[in-house]
């Protein structure tokens, strides 16, 4: 019988053992390395000597290991003379070898196994980029599954491969109804467009971001998005395409409201009658409409981009002002409805109420600020005009208690003149009396003067108590004919007002002169001041008139409503626009045959 040694004399079979590119060891039944080659070696990191007398099983992973009985136990079949295995061995640095394993027997001329050889190729690179490749293609199906997009693959002829749970939820058809079908989400009236596209991604084209319609199963179409690109094989010959889509029907539905939003708000703008500005962070203007221009005089060119207290627009005595509004709006804050003065281009001054609030964005980020400016220059002049209409008005009512009261110290003086002809008496102490009745007369003049006589509104310092005084000085002609009597009530605290004098003498005539009219049968009016730790001043003017009715209570303020014969309805309108116009408010409370109280806040700073 021929030996191991005997067989393997071969030069040829020596020479392909030694330098063979792969591991090869000759194994006897038991398994143990009778020889083995430089390639198996470098493959498990032994030296020959080392690994000589070693079997399979001592170099392969603890994992791996392969508890079967001998290798000759695997060819017990004697018509099965090979089998190969995916093995991991163990490196002698104690990594892992990935490797394939192929077992060859050699059998005698009874097919008896004689010794084994063995082929030991590495293929540790290979399993790695498998499982790479694997991990990949999980990762890649997991994306297509868990997409919310909808995704879907076709053919070179249209009909569909496979669609993803997103397609199925979004259009409403099932992978089985759809599959090896041509794609049923085409409205017709997209079809020969859609065709034209497709034959030029199967030439290799790719279409990213198309907005177009898609039809659901039930009929229903929506807006989407679309990519499509080609689908090749490993020759880069395009087999089929691949469609990507969302659903943006909520997102376009978004966009054109805000379209229309946007062009109301452009309608707003440019069609609003009042001035509208519109600033940047750094108070340089960014848009004007075209009231604005027509208002002020300066064209949009002339103002971009400039910061409008440079030019006169706002009058230099106002810049301070702007600048704290500018500080305020930065802040987040809004403004709402003062009064101040803007500039025309040609010098002309313009009185305005300015609005002004900040612009922000989605984020809440602060972008700029606008500003609304409404002309008041014809109104204020209508508004003055009604307020000396109403001193007028309020004068004639007065006119005949003034002559009244004028006449007694007239008639004094006539007679002490006539006295002093005829010699009798003492004339120095005559002199006295008559100087006494003229200051008097000089002063109830003087204080119908001021009230008839339009004046420049100017705000000072005024101790409110010499204000009232002088009210009442003019009043106590009116106020004895009616039997009326003044109480005046100054608690101490802050007595002056920063104020028109004017102006609030005409609000306390026409109150006290409707108190004394409410009560002709006589009765007492009582004037109460007090200030309290708000830095506010409360007046009280309190009757024993006849009371106002609740309806009638109501329509204060209405112009042109009166309950009396001769009255213009105006005075008590005027007189709460003025309070107001001071920062002021006013209060009435009244009950029938009981009395009034008028009562009116002011700020004293």
């Amino acid at each position: 019988m021929a030996t191991t040694l005997d067989i393997l004399q071969p030069d040829l079979f020596s020479q392909v053992f030694k330098y063979s590119p792969i591991g090869m060891a000759l194994l006897s039944d038991e398994g143990k390395m009778l020889q083995i080659n430089t390639s198996l070696c470098q493959t498990i990191g032994y030296s020959e000597a080392e690994i000589l007398g070693m079997t399979l099983q001592d170099i392969t992973h603890p994992d791996d290991l392969d508890h079967a009985s001998p290798i000759s136990n695997h060819f017990v079949d004697s018509t099965m003379d090979c089998y190969q295995i995916e093995k991991c061995f163990i490196h002698k640095n104690g990594s892992s070898v990935r490797v394939l394993l192929v077992i060859t027997c050699i059998r005698d001329e009874s097919r008896q196994p004689l010794f084994f050889i063995s082929q030991i190729k590495d293929i540790t690179e290979r399993k790695l980029a498998e499982e790479d490749l694997k991990a990949k293609t999980e990762q890649l199906q997991s994306f297509i599954e868990n997409n919310a997009d909808a995704m879907w693959v076709i053919d070179v002829d249209d009909f569909l491969l496979e669609v993803n749970p997103a397609f199925e939820k979004l259009f409403g058809w099932s992978a089985e109804e759809v599959k090896n079908r041509k794609l049923p989400i085409i409205p017709n009236f997209l079809k020969d467009s859609i065709e034209e596209i497709h034959q030029g991604i199967k030439v290799g084209e790719t279409v990213i971001g198309l907005e177009t319609t898609r039809q659901r199963k039930d009929g229903v179409l929506i807006n989407v998005e679309a990519t499509l690109s080609p689908l090749r094989d490993r020759n880069g010959s395009v087999i089929g395409i691949t469609g990507i889509c969302r659903d943006v029907t909520n997102r376009k539905r978004a966009e054109e409201e805000l379209k229309a939003k946007t062009e109301q708000l452009e309608s707003f703008i440019e069609n609003n009658a009042d001035a509208i500005v519109i600033f940047n962070n750094e108070g340089y203007v960014q848009r004007v409409n075209e009231a604005f221009e027509t208002i002020f005089g300066w064209s949009k060119k002339e103002v971009f981009n400039v910061e409008l207290h440079k030019p006169p627009f706002i009058p230099t005595e106002y810049c301070k002002e702007f600048n704290l509004m500018l500080e305020q709006v930065k802040q987040g804050q809004s403004i709402i409805g003062v009064e101040t003065i803007r500039g025309h281009k040609n010098g002309d001054v313009i009185n305005v109420v300015l609005t002004a609030s900040p612009i922000v964005d989605g984020k809440g980020t602060q972008l700029g600020w606008s500003a609304t400016l409404r002309n008041i220059t014809a109104w204020k002049i209508a508004q003055e005009h009604l307020q000396n209409s109403e001193k007028l008005s309020v004068a004639g009512q007065l006119a005949a208690g003034i002559a009244h009261e004028i006449r007694n110290p007239i008639t004094s003086i006539k007679g002490f003149i006539q006295l002093m002809k005829s010699g009798i008496g003492e004339k120095p102490k005559y002199f006295d009396i008559i100087s006494s009745e003229i200051e008097r007369i000089e002063l109830i003049l003087s204080e119908l003067l001021i009230l008839a006589k339009p004046q420049t509104i100017k705000f000072e310092r005024k101790d409110i108590r010499v204000l009232l005084s002088q009210v009442m000085t003019l009043l106590d002609t009116q106020a004895i004919l009616n039997n009326v009597e003044f109480s005046a009530e100054f608690k101490p605290g802050a007595t002056h007002l920063y104020c028109d004098e004017n102006q609030l003498k005409q609000v306390f005539i026409n109150f006290i002169k409707n108190s004394i009219e409410s009560m002709p049968t006589g009765g007492k009016i009582t004037i109460e001041i007090n200030s309290d730790n708000r830095q506010q001043m409360l007046i009280r003017l309190i009757d024993q008139g006849c009371g106002i009715p609740e309806d009638v209570l109501s329509k204060l303020g209405q112009p042109f409503f009166t309950t009396k014969e001769t009255g213009t309805g105006l005075g008590f309108m005027v007189s709460k626009k003025i309070i107001e116009n001071h920062a002021g408010s006013v209060h009435v409370e009244s009950e029938l045959n009981k009395g009034t109280i008028i009562e009116i806040t002011l700020p004293v700073t």
